[in-house]
């Protein structure tokens, strides 16, 4: 009995919270304009990052950063309790590219009602059917929630089309702009939007704000598994062999797999030798012959400098919640922009101990993702906050949150999907 609570209490992780001295006041206009600290609201609306209730208890079998970020390839293709339904819409970019925006439930009516909308960036090479994206999807857009969500799927990703001798990259944020001014274009006036990004995703996103600041259509941000220095998180993955050999390798060959049906069209632009991209073995590599000369980078350790999302982080003007484990083995916990994040009154850095890289699954028989807790129950609070319809709806309490993902994670578990 003496073993199993010290074994339990070596693969617990307590939640720590990071953030300015200061935090930034939230006007809840759905509650008589209550004013109230960001993170006293964090602390009134999120238990699984606050309090008594903020733990994360790894799948016991899971017990290191490797082994969660493992199973999280094995469980993408686990399905959801709720089937998560998507409409796709291609979007047409300045350049004459193209990448497309996936809508869950529908992309008709848009116009005619306020549903608070959840917009969604993938990680390197993914899209809408990852299940880090699904997990919180099929909660979300289903009652008691009910709210919209959007999932931008990057040139190439998804089934997308690559038109152009045009690529995305980790700090390239034009695609981003195009897609929130469409998106706005299609929803009606008022409309609140949230947006979450995951791992290069997060990046992208966290780039973005720092260099609108004030401009953002965005009422608020969730930024997951961040990098956010690719420069550092690359020196990181070269000093290790399972780094080198088998992180940056698997991610190399999903680019070359993304890109390499396009080489015809992204050979035109004169900037890429396809021969080299082809040949590249790890990240580094990949990036030095496709990613920095797409983009006019003369060194590829330029183009990791340039696209670091910790170099703009500091100047975000809207609430965003930062979730990271410090067990990641890409996107690694020193890489983590501590004393900036600090230093901005709008910003909550969540870490755990364990979890990997959007990993953080728990439970033994079953295991489901612990994240989808807090992160819902932060975008509920975000789309409380703001939320403009005259009929929201019944407001849910943490508690009721909670136990509502708790019933939709145990219909997986038991084989029942809807």
């Amino acid at each position: 009995m003496g073993f199993q609570r010290t074994l339990l209490s070596k693969i617990m992780s307590q939640v720590k919270l990071f953030h300015n001295s200061d935090p930034v006041k939230i006007q809840l206009r759905n509650e008589t304009n209550r004013s109230v600290s960001l993170t006293d609201y964090v602390a009134e609306k999120c238990p699984s990052l606050v309090g008594p209730k903020a733990v994360y208890h790894p799948t016991s079998y899971l017990f290191n950063g490797h082994l969660q970020t493992g199973y999280a390839a094995y469980h993408n293709y686990s399905p959801t309790a709720h089937e998560v339904i998507y409409e796709r819409e291609l979007v047409d970019t300045p350049d004459g590219g193209i990448f497309s925006l996936d809508w869950t439930p529908t992309k008709e009516g848009l116009e005619n009602d306020q549903t608070p909308t959840l917009v969604v960036l993938h990680g390197l090479t993914g899209g809408s059917d990852e299940s880090y994206i699904r997990c919180i999807l099929e909660i979300v857009t289903y009652p008691p929630f009910n709210y919209r969500a959007v999932v931008m799927n990057s040139r190439g990703c998804a089934n997308t089309d690559i038109l152009t001798p045009h690529i995305y990259s980790g700090g390239y944020t034009n695609d981003l702009r195009t897609a929130l001014k469409h998106i706005q274009s299609r929803l009606a006036p008022g409309t609140p939007l949230v947006g979450i990004g995951f791992s290069l995703g997060s990046n992208v996103l966290v780039k973005y704000l720092g260099e609108e600041g004030d401009k953002t259509p965005f009422k608020a941000a969730i930024s997951v598994a961040n990098p956010f220095d690719f420069r550092s998180s690359m020196d990181r993955l070269d000093e290790s062999f399972i780094g080198k050999n088998v992180y940056s390798v698997a991610m190399a060959n999903n680019l070359k797999k993304a890109f390499g049906k396009h080489l015809d069209t992204l050979a035109k632009g004169g900037k890429i030798n396809p021969d080299e991209i082809m040949s590249s073995k790890t990240m580094r590599q990949f990036d030095d012959a496709c990613t920095r000369k797409m983009f006019d980078f003369t060194t590829v350790n330029n183009y990791y400098r340039d696209a670091s999302s910790c170099r703009f982080i500091e100047h975000v003007k809207v609430p965003l919640l930062c979730l990271n484990a410090l067990d990641d083995p890409i996107a690694h916990g020193i890489c983590i922009p501590y004393d900036e994040i600090k230093t901005n009154p709008n910003i909550v850095l969540a870490t755990t101990k364990y979890g990997g890289h959007i990993g953080w699954f728990e439970h033994n028989a079953y295991p489901t993702r612990w994240m989808a807790k807090p992160l819902t129950e932060f975008i509920v609070a975000m789309f409380q906050a703001f939320d403009v319809r005259d009929n929201q709806g019944d407001k849910l309490e943490p508690a009721n949150i909670d136990d509502t993902i708790d019933q939709i994670q145990s219909h997986v578990s038991h084989g029942k999907t809807a």
